[in-house]
């Protein structure tokens, strides 16, 4: 078909059935007679004129919406499961978890003539004229994009939860109709009908990011990978709509709101819809958010695909090289060069390669044409060695006709169903093309990057290896570079010493082009500022924010302390003055906020924001100690020196997204009604037993719940509920920094709000309090989020219940090599998922002194507060900090090693020594958390033996250096946490505090 009736079919399919289809099922009309006949006949005059074509697109739209139906739905006996009139039992169901929750009926709030009404309104409004006629691909684009969003305040988030089958309610009309669109234009798009899956990655990842130096190389590494996912992805959304893309979600993500904006122009785009990185000028934007993973799956005519796929390496490949080149260009104007010499060979040989790209297709044909005739796929699967049942033994007796329901075969199953086993073969066949790692040949003759060690530096001038000059030049014989230029001149791009390759180059630049890029073609953005925390400013900030919060006022008015902190603030001051260009370092967004909320002028502000670029401009290790020393006596306590960073990555996300880890069974897809109904009939209890199958709305329900989680979810939590920097967050990976005081709660908070689950009996207004933040601005409940903004509420559903994530954080010193820490946090993730055995964190001290103390614990959210291993840390801090003397850790630690891990033996000796060490008399706490301590140390020792180790390297040790490990390893790291200036030694929980 010609391009312009593929969006035709597109179109089509995407009004087959009215998106308030649930609203009015059941209640007057047919549900076709609606909005969608009304809908058609506005196309209909153009349709018209193609009455010959007319057919064959109906075919195909009937075709769609069939296949999509089931790839998507559960069956039901022909004539069995009756209708359900959702208005009157309205009932939705968790796609992950299979738990329902019913609504109060909506029968009298939804009269059907004032939601057809509404519809059309609504879907009239975003159709696209160009001179006179419907303009399809962009009424289309502006269909699927703004079609959900809700076109009246009373719907709420109803509008874009209605079901697309009351009868199954766990996918979304909008899923529904955005898989019939993708197989339309897949099969419009096909000489014969035929659509394929196209897998796509992009590589390498953990390498290509751990590259870094500083906070900003890591993001922009992160960043980078998201934006070469999406320029992949792009030349999908350009010929066959974003909608043909079926993991990761696309709608709503920043990107393509941003790529939509282009191509549906401004006045095009309603002015209601204003997304938030429409308006943010701040790093928080969403456009700065690495929102992609690595990989795509795409929905594609099959005599495309071959050339698709190769076109986007080539692409995406070119775009790489054109970003290296507006790099060099940046790099030269500030060091003030005009010519590239040598270096734009350089960049063309070390991009050619770059990133590796690998995809696998299969055309659905395999699983047959028009009716299942799934031997070629089942072979294929056989050749792969898996299992050829792929909807398991049940299903798949269904599929073959071997159930019946009172004499009458189930169903005729049409080759939609077969998505699973074409989902498997496909990912067998990428998982093969992956393990073929083609040799490039390229060779680097000269010095390397002193980044990444793998490329040579850029140079203008290539030199002599003879002479050794140029690229051959030892660091301490090259004089003048591109690179001494650019350090003299800008300190973001390049440090002094830093010569950096192609890669590298483009990674520290990206910041800076990405900002362009995006203030061009979007200026009302303004001032775009893209600034990224120092490892000093989030350490000091835990000294900022405990003087502003926890002062104590009773030594405040002593007149020697007086004296001293305004010695000390006058030293402070006049040093600040006496640094030439000295600017003030950026803050965690919300100290930022507590400064500006408890200050009237800005002079505190900026005091506090110069503290980190003071520190960083002294110039000797005495002067760096004489400011420590006067920081010391303004704040009243040493200033902090540590940070903290963490790394969330989720569980098993590949057994996910095969449909092994989601515990939910056909029945539980059911509304009850519908369930009730089939329940008893013969011979089906194999059948509502059976393991759900995967499907493309159960991918797509993976990915919104990832997408809520990491683009919107995690920032909020990370920078306003608690003192921390989102780097980046990409689906189930999240990297954060974060001041060290309140990094166990955010580590707590975020494994919470990845699943949308509290620790069992708990709720929200405690929860929030025990870890130290402001409770009422998030509500986790049952796999959702409830987020309550200034003037409305925001509903996210989550990866709920069973889904896990474990995370490893590290505690480190500012001035500690960024690589260092980053190898160390990497391992803690590692030892979360081994040691820990995955829905675990590993929480790294490593001290300045060289010491460094390993805590892996459970988060078992299931035993409720008092049973999570982090829970117990947060209490033994406060204890700590607030109850007891800090002797008591270290004696206990001693005492422990050689008691045996009995609970009872443990208990008796924490109580008695926390209780000797206590501040006052009403501990009352005291006798409750030894308790826990002590059946927590007994049940590591017994269940989880893999927690207790020693470090490889070091010696075994005898059985006193090892007894009790775990429980050591915890007193000595809540220790650390608790010192002085770390947090408040009030007894309160929850707040400020």
């Amino acid at each position: 078909m010609p391009q312009t009736e593929i969006w035709q079919s597109k179109l089509l399919a995407y009004i087959h059935d009215p998106a308030e289809k649930a609203l009015i099922l059941l209640r007057g009309a047919a549900h076709e007679a609606g909005t969608v006949s009304a809908l058609k006949e506005l196309f209909g005059q153009e349709l018209s004129q193609i009455r010959s074509r007319l057919v064959a697109l109906e075919q195909v739209v009937k075709k769609a919406d069939w296949w999509a139906a089931a790839a998507d739905r559960v069956s039901l006996p022909k004539g069995r499961g009756g209708q359900v009139a959702f208005a009157a039992e309205p009932q939705i169901i968790h796609p992950l978890t299979g738990e329902k929750f019913s609504l109060r009926p909506l029968v009298d709030d939804a009269p059907v003539e004032a939601i057809e009404a509404l519809s059309l309104h609504h879907f009239r409004q975003l159709v696209i004229l160009h001179n006179g006629e419907v303009d399809w691909r962009k009424t289309f684009l502006a269909f699927w994009r703004f079609g959900p969003e809700t076109p009246a305040k009373g719907l709420g988030s109803l509008w874009s939860q209605l079901p697309a089958d009351t009868r199954t309610p766990d996918h979304t009309i909008w899923e529904h109709l955005s898989l019939a669109s993708a197989f339309a234009g897949a099969m419009a798009g096909d000489p014969e009908g035929i659509p394929a899956l196209m897998l796509m990655s992009f590589g390498p990842v953990q390498d290509f990011i751990a590259q870094a130096r500083s906070v900003s190389d890591l993001w922009a590494g992160s960043h980078l990978l998201s934006r070469i996912a999406w320029e992949g992805m792009r030349l999908v959304c350009e010929d066959y709509g974003p909608d043909s893309i079926l993991f990761p979600q696309l709608r709503g993500t920043a990107l393509t709101d941003f790529w939509l904006l282009e191509r549906l122009g401004r006045n095009v785009w309603p002015s209601d819809v204003k997304p938030s990185w429409m308006t943010d000028s701040t790093d928080s934007n969403p456009l700065f958010a690495a929102a992609f993973p690595n990989r795509f799956l795409a929905l594609v005519p099959k005599s495309h695909a071959q050339g698709l796929a190769a076109r986007i390496q080539t692409e995406v490949r070119r775009w790489v090289r054109t970003q290296s080149e507006a790099a060099l260009e940046e790099l030269l104007q500030v060091a003030g060069l005009s010519e590239r010499g040598d270096s734009q060979n350089q960049i063309e040989r070390q991009t050619k390669n770059f990133p590796e790209v690998y995809w696998a297709i299969i055309p659905w044909e395999v699983a047959g044409r028009d009716h299942l005739d799934d031997d070629q796929l089942r072979e294929i699967l056989r050749t792969f060695g898996t299992e050829t049942q792929y909807l398991g033994e049940a299903l798949d007796a269904l599929l073959r006709g071997r159930i019946l329901v009172e004499g009458v075969e189930f169903y005729a199953p049409n080759p939609g169903v077969a998505f699973p086993g074409l989902y498997q073969a496909l990912e067998a066949t990428h998982g093969s093309a992956k393990m073929l790692r083609p040799f490039s040949g390229v060779t680097e003759e000269g010095y390397r990057c002193t980044l990444c060690g793998e490329r040579e530096w850029l140079a203008i001038g290539r030199g002599d290896p003879i002479e050794r000059t140029g690229i051959f030049a030892p660091p301490q014989q090259r004089g003048e570079t591109l690179w001494s230029l650019v350090s003299k001149k800008a300190q973001a791009l390049a440090k002094e010493g830093e010569h950096l390759c192609t890669l590298c180059a483009l990674k520290r630049c990206w910041p800076r082009l990405f900002v362009k890029e995006c203030t061009k073609a979007f200026p009302e953005l303004g001032r775009l500022d893209r600034f990224v925390l120092s490892t000093h400013a989030v350490a000091i900030s835990t000294s900022i924010w405990q003087y502003m919060t926890h002062e104590d006022g009773d030594r405040r008015d002593l007149p020697e302390i007086t004296s001293k902190k305004g010695k000390a603030l006058n030293y402070l001051q006049e040093k600040m003055e006496s640094v030439s260009g000295l600017r003030g370092a950026a803050l965690p967004k919300r100290l930022y906020g507590k400064l500006r909320q408890t200050f009237a002028s800005d002079d505190m502000l900026d005091f506090c924001k110069k503290i980190p670029a003071l520190m960083d401009a002294a110039q000797s290790d005495s002067e760096r100690d004489e400011i420590r020393q006067n920081l010391q006596d303004y704040f009243g306590a040493r200033p902090e020196t540590y940070y903290g960073l963490i790394l969330l990555d989720g569980d098993q996300m590949g057994a996910w997204l095969a449909g092994d880890r989601a515990p939910i069974r056909v029945q539980d897809r059911f509304h009850d009604t519908t369930l009730e109904n089939i329940r008893s009939l013969p011979g089906l209890q194999p059948y509502l037993a059976a393991r759900r199958p995967v499907s493309p709305a159960y991918h797509q329900a993976i990915s919104s719940a990832l997408n809520c989680f990491s683009n919107k979810l995690a920032r909020l939590v990370t920078e306003e509920l608690f003192m921390g920097k989102l780097i980046y967050s990409g689906g189930d990976d999240l990297l954060a920094m974060v001041a060290v005081h309140d990094l166990p709660g955010l580590m707590f908070a975020l494994r919470c709000s990845y699943s949308g689950v509290l620790p069992v009996l708990l709720d929200n207004q405690v929860f929030w309090k025990n870890l130290g933040t402001e409770p009422g601005r998030v509500e986790l409940l049952k796999g959702h989020a409830l987020v309550h903004k200034a003037s409305r509420k925001e509903l996210y559903r989550l990866m709920g219940e069973h889904a896990t994530a474990s995370i490893g954080a590290v505690i480190a010193h500012h001035q500690a090599p960024l690589g260092r820490v980053l190898t160390s946090l990497r391992e803690a993730e590692n030892r979360a998922k081994t040691l820990g055995g995955r829905d675990a964190f590993c929480l790294t001290v490593m001290k300045r002194s060289g010491g460094t103390e390993h805590l892996v614990g459970k988060w078992a959210l299931d035993r409720g507060w008092s049973g999570s291993h982090m829970a117990l840390l947060i209490d033994v801090r406060n204890l700590i900090a607030r109850d007891v003397s800090r002797r008591s850790a270290y004696i206990l630690t001693d005492l422990i090693a050689a008691l045996p891990p009995q609970a009872e033996v443990l208990e008796s000796v924490l109580r008695y020594q926390f209780r000797r060490q206590a501040k006052s008399e009403e501990s009352l706490e005291i006798d409750e958390l030894c308790n826990r301590l002590a059946q927590a140390a007994q049940e590591v020792q017994g269940k989880h033996p893999k927690i207790v180790h020693k470090e490889p390297q070091s010696p075994a040790g005898t059985k006193e250096e090892t007894q009790n490990l775990w429980l050591r390893s915890l007193l000595l790291t809540a220790d650390f946490l608790a010192r002085e200036g770390r947090i408040s030694n009030k007894a309160e929980k929850g707040g400020d505090s």
